[in-house]
Order: C-alpha cells, then sequence, then structure tokens
C-alpha cells in the first residue's frame, strides 16, 4: 500500500494568505509600539529634561 500526497490549491493560498496578514499585522504592531515609546521619550524628555532620564 503506498501513500500519496494529494494537495489543492485552495489550501495551499489560504496558509500563504493567513501568513501574509499576520506578518503585516506584526510589523504594524511593533512599529506603533516603537513609535509610542519615541513619543514617550520625546515629551519625558521636554519636560523634564535629559538630566533626570540618565541615572549618574
Amino acid at each position: 500500500m503506498e501513500l500519496e500526497s494529494i494537495s489543492t490549491p485552495n489550501n495551499n493560498s489560504s496558509k500563504n494568505g493567513v501568513g501574509k496578514k499576520f506578518l503585516i499585522i506584526s510589523i504594524s504592531l511593533t512599529v506603533l509600539l516603537n513609535l509610542s515609546v519615541a513619543i514617550w521619550f520625546f515629551i519625558y524628555v521636554q519636560q523634564n529634561g535629559l538630566d533626570k532620564f540618565l541615572i549618574k
């Protein structure tokens, strides 16, 4: 008895679509997180000065 591999075009395309969507969402969330940290840093430095941010 031999096992045969059965592949359908719809199955492969749906997996690729989910992977691309996940990649786009993860990159978008990473960029959003980095921008929010950068904005917080600049606001903090403007209010308190860079000396309070750096520990000496």
